[in-house]
């Protein structure tokens, strides 16, 4: 059996929207008497055909929140860490409960409370982890990035500009965008948050390369749509070297590029306004 205590420390809705964390059914309810009334729920969550069950506890005092899962294979279904899965499930759950009309506004407070502190906890974490992040340029100079990969692949046939976009800390927490491809200007723009250590230098080529596709396999119209990424261009993406490294990579952490980069003149957080961007990593 697993169990997520209060004070959930990990990261706060990160995954909340990006985790198919199963169809949620609540069963019965039982509410608590006496000085520290609260309420014990039980749940179902079906997922891959099968019927999980858990149920959570609130009620005043440490903890707060108490949610368990009582089939431990549930975990198995995810590649995210046990608390992040429990974290998300418990946000969903509970969103559900505070719902219902005849949950005391007592517990109601006690479950936004918890949760508007986890946020900030969250919030206080992650600034802290950006006056931690060290950026590299080295290796990550644009115009030597797409000279490299224009003579390998391309045989200096796109003729386009390049530049990095500007960030800003996103609200989106479903995805990531790490570049874009102005036709009518012939521009690249990529995210700066690229430019950060912890990102493999083919992730950015990748996201180079993509861009440079755009041009030399460029959009068509079929059956009244237009094709950005079809056969061809994916066939043309394919043939980056680090492909599979790259986008193996951007699986298993692109959520890590939710966090805003710093700006390595100032050492905070540029809050500039975002780029638009085209190639997006799906959850």
């Amino acid at each position: 059996m697993a169990c997520l205590m209060n004070s959930l420390k990990v990261p706060v809705q990160t995954l909340v929207k990006i985790l198919n964390l199963g169809m949620l059914s609540l069963g019965k309810c039982r509410m608590d008497v006496g000085e520290s009334a609260g309420l014990t729920r039980m749940f179902t969550v079906k997922k891959s055909g099968m019927d999980f069950v858990g149920q959570v506890r609130v009620r005043p005092g440490d903890p707060t929140i108490r949610i368990e899962v009582f089939n431990e294979n549930y975990f198995e279904e995810f590649e995210q860490p046990e608390s992040a899965v429990l974290d998300n499930l418990a946000r969903k759950v509970l969103g559900r409960v505070s719902k219902d009309k005849e949950l005391p506004e007592t517990l109601k407070t006690l479950i936004h409370e918890h949760f508007a502190e986890q946020d900030l906890r969250e919030e206080e974490k992650e600034e802290k982890e950006e006056e931690e992040v060290a950026e590299t340029v080295t290796e990550r100079d644009l115009d030597k990035i797409f000279a490299c990969l224009h003579q390998e692949y391309f045989n200096d046939r796109v003729q386009a500009k390049i530049m990095w976009g500007r960030d800003v800390k996103s609200h989106n927490k479903s995805g990531f965008r790490y570049g874009s491809y102005d036709e009518g200007k012939k521009l690249i723009r990529v995210h700066p948050r690229l430019k950060q250590d912890f990102v493999p230098l083919c992730v950015l080529e990748l996201t180079v390369y993509h861009e440079m596709c755009h041009q030399f396999v460029p959009s068509y119209k079929r059956n009244g749509t237009w094709q950005s990424h079809h056969p061809e261009f994916k066939k043309k993406e394919r043939e980056y070297k680090n492909f599979k490294d790259a986008r193996n990579w951007e699986k298993h952490n692109w959520h890590r590029l939710l966090l805003p980069s710093i700006d390595p003149l100032t050492g905070k957080a540029d809050s500039r306004s975002s780029l638009s961007r085209d190639k997006s990593l799906p959850a």
